[in-house]
């Protein structure tokens, strides 16, 4: 007995390999897998459908490769994964790619929704929905056991960030700004622990979303009456983690303060304001000088103004369509003098903005220019690199625009905009002759180059005269600097290609000298062709024998005498009259038809 009592306990250890025990799935790592699915599917251009379409098509190859297959063609019976169905890592990403698949539908229906407003019952309906699903998810990870440590990170923080976006994007409707906080501080912790795990090339994704999160937060605490997240969600304008919701947050609160704009006071003049969209028009634009200090970036400065410009462009048409009752505006737009009506100095007014708007996106562009042809700035792919020509005509543009200020109805006998006006074409013209000047230098051209350097120098002293604006004057010192370190080197090149350039003429006697007509191939520097006597051609030129062309002359034609041909032209003549008779010429002479009396 003792001995069949010890063949059980010698036997378990060789009966436990027999049971197969499921083994540790590898790692998955859920964030990484899904931004690679979405940048190669379809969200590098914004287009949720096809990333819809895409996780729709992974989850039926999916279920039939692990043969999951729900049911056939005419009956459906739903097979969800279980703890008992994870045999390898390629169950997980069913529910995971059922998930992203609702998200893309919700946010594919929150675009559809600005031109069917019906549409955002659904998209809350398929968020909710996601939310759901990721919860089933989270739980499946957790209590399989088969995931490693990273693995469940990954899924409790996706599922954090994803139940955040949800309450993020409800909150519009709901107005519930706490509750997103929760879940995108325990997002926020684990990818911060995650990212100092990883190496450096995967923390970039981690980075991505952290920063995502960050934005979102503040954004909820504004709501929540956070005056420092305020303060910060206004250098962040543009993010793609906000997408369109801080614009609209701040359109709405200028449409408030726009309602109260009922006049403005211009040059001593006040104008009442009646148009909604002149008073949010002038309203933006007494902001947006604040705005464009705080942004680094020039490109994103050009692209506040081509919106602010589009806001203009409608407002002065609003103004122009009110003034077509105004008998006095079109013959007032084509004198220089004259009284000006309150109407149309409000038109004068809106036109000076959209002046000094498009000259302050030029100056922008002229920054991103200068960038650029200096290598601070790479061009990007498929895009024109500009030259300095770009920039003169840049400068050129600034300057008319100027110039088209002080001809406005209304501002013509203002000697105080004129020569504020006057000191600004005088800046412009300095930074247009350094460009010119600068080409000039490409081209090795260094005595024009020196001239225009010194022009440059000249344009500086002449705007200083008048009152600038601060970032002008800044300007202008910095081109002056760069002008005093470049003319002489210019005056220096130019010195020495005069010396190295003069030929050695003194050398050649007459007899090696040719005449111009023989050297247009060759450049030498002849004096003697701004002399009295310039050796250019010969006069008269020198005769060339020339082969002789034989001439054939007709003798015979005067002394041939030609037969004449007179009888036959005649008998031709008479033909058509003799067969003008016959039976109807005696039918008319019957009965008289056709007779001249």
């Amino acid at each position: 007995m003792a001995e069949k009592e010890r063949t059980p306990e010698v036997a378990a250890p060789v009966e436990k390999p027999s049971k197969a025990p499921r083994k540790t799935l590898a790692t998955v790592k859920v964030l990484k897998v899904v931004k690679e699915a979405q940048l190669a599917h379809g969200l590098r251009h914004n287009d949720y459908q096809l990333y819809r379409q895409y996780c729709s098509r992974r989850i039926r190859r999916l279920r039939k490769n692990l043969k999951l297959i729900q049911g056939d063609r005419k009956n459906f019976r739903k097979k969800e994964v279980t703890v008992n169905l994870l045999k390898e890592e390629r169950f997980l990403f069913i529910p995971l790619m059922t998930i992203e698949r609702c998200w893309a539908y919700a946010m594919q229906l929150k675009e559809e929704s600005l031109q069917d407003n019906r549409k955002k019952f659904s998209m809350r309906n398929k968020l909710r929905k996601a939310a759901k699903y990721v919860v089933a998810f989270e739980k499946l990870v957790e209590d399989c056991g088969v995931c490693d440590a990273r693995t469940q990170l990954e899924v409790q923080g996706y599922s954090a960030w994803l139940q955040g976006t949800v309450l993020f994007e409800l909150a519009d409707w709901s107005l519930e700004w706490d509750k997103p906080v929760e879940f995108f501080n325990k997002a926020l912790a684990i990818y911060s622990k995650l990212k100092e795990a990883v190496s450096e090339e995967e923390s970039e994704v981690y980075a991505s979303r952290l920063q995502e999160l960050e934005v979102k937060l503040r954004f909820c605490r504004h709501h929540l009456g956070d005056k420092m997240a305020t303060d910060t969600l206004l250098a962040m304008r543009g993010s793609e983690a906000l997408g369109d919701k801080l614009d609209n947050l701040l359109a709405s609160a200028r449409e408030r303060q726009a309602s109260t704009l009922s006049e403005v006071t211009w040059r001593g003049r006040t104008l009442a304001v009646k148009h909604e969209k002149v008073r949010l028009f002038l309203l933006n634009e007494g902001l947006i000088h604040e705005e464009l200090e705080n942004i680094e970036s020039a490109d994103k400065r050009v692209e506040m103004l081509d919106k602010l410009l589009m806001e203009c462009k409608d407002a002065l048409q609003l103004v122009r369509d009110d003034l077509k009752n105004d008998p006095t505006f079109k013959p007032r737009q084509q004198v220089n003098e004259g009284p000006v009506s309150p109407l149309h100095f409000l038109h004068t007014y809106l036109s000076y903005h959209r002046l000094n708007l498009t000259i302050l996106r030029n100056v922008a562009l002229v920054d991103t220019y200068q960038k650029i042809i200096s290598g601070e700035i790479k061009v990007e792919e498929g895009k024109k690199a500009p030259k300095l020509q770009d920039l003169v005509r840049l400068q050129e543009i600034i300057i008319q625009n100027l110039n088209e200020i002080t001809n406005l109805a209304g501002l013509e006998d203002d000697l105080q905009l004129k020569n504020s006006i006057e000191g600004q074409v005088f800046a412009y013209k300095a930074h247009r002759c350094y460009f010119v000047a600068e080409s000039f230098v490409k081209m090795e051209k260094w005595a024009e180059a020196l001239v225009l350097y010194e022009r440059t120098l000249a344009h500086i002293s002449a705007a200083r005269k008048s009152q600038l604006d601060a970032s002008v004057e800044k300007n202008l010192d910095k081109l002056s600097a760069l002008v005093d370190s470049k003319k002489f080197t210019a005056h220096a090149q130019a010195i020495l290609v005069s010396e190295t350039a003069v030929p050695n003429i003194s050398k050649l006697s007459l007899k090696d000298k040719k005449m111009l007509i023989n050297r247009l191939d060759e450049y030498v520097e002849d004096p003697g062709l701004i002399s009295n006597h310039p050796s250019i051609a010969q006069v008269p030129p020198h005769m060339l024998s020339v082969p002789c062309k034989p001439l054939f002359f007709d003798l015979a034609l005067n002394h041939i005498d030609f037969p004449s041909l007179d009888d036959k032209i005649e008998t031709k003549k008479q033909a058509p009259a003799a067969a003008s008779g016959g039976l109807t010429g005696l039918v008319k002479g019957l009965w008289g038809w056709g007779s001249k009396k």
